[in-house]
């Protein structure tokens, strides 16, 4: 018998909030990847990791950021390369236009659960390529 992968476990235990399952989900792959805040090679670990999950990781810390530091801060760390994301990859391009012009938090905050579903949407379209 095939038993589900980490991820799929993961998604289906927050499949109620797909943020959640999206930090999860990032927080695994750093986990098994062995990727720690205080790597001074972080970001160019990440990057190395399968595009797809290189800019699943990329999407949750910059949420993360977000929530903790305000959109507005947010805006400064890395903006352009979350909008691509969003615009290309998840395929949420007014999302990807409110970071890059309108740049407006209560829009962003209502557009965020769309974000997060579309993301976990991602994920298991590409499951697997995500931790085992």
């Amino acid at each position: 018998m095939h038993s589900a992968s980490l991820t799929q476990r993961l998604l289906d235990k927050c499949r109620c909030d797909p943020q959640d399952a999206l930090q999860q989900v990032a927080l695994a792959v750093l986990q098994q990847e062995g990727i720690r805040d205080d790597s001074v090679l972080r970001a160019e670990r990440i990057a190395a990791l399968a595009p797809p999950v290189a800019a699943m990781v990329l999407l949750a810390e910059w949420l993360a950021y977000a929530e903790w530091e305000g959109f507005d801060s947010a805006l400064y760390a890395h903006p352009d390369a979350v909008a691509a994301l969003l615009a290309n990859q998840l395929q949420l391009p007014d999302i990807a236009d409110n970071l890059l012009r309108l740049r407006d938090a209560a829009l962003f905050e209502a557009q965020r659960p769309a974000l997060a579903a579309a993301a976990v949407r991602f994920i298991e379209r590409h499951i697997t390529l995500f931790p085992v």
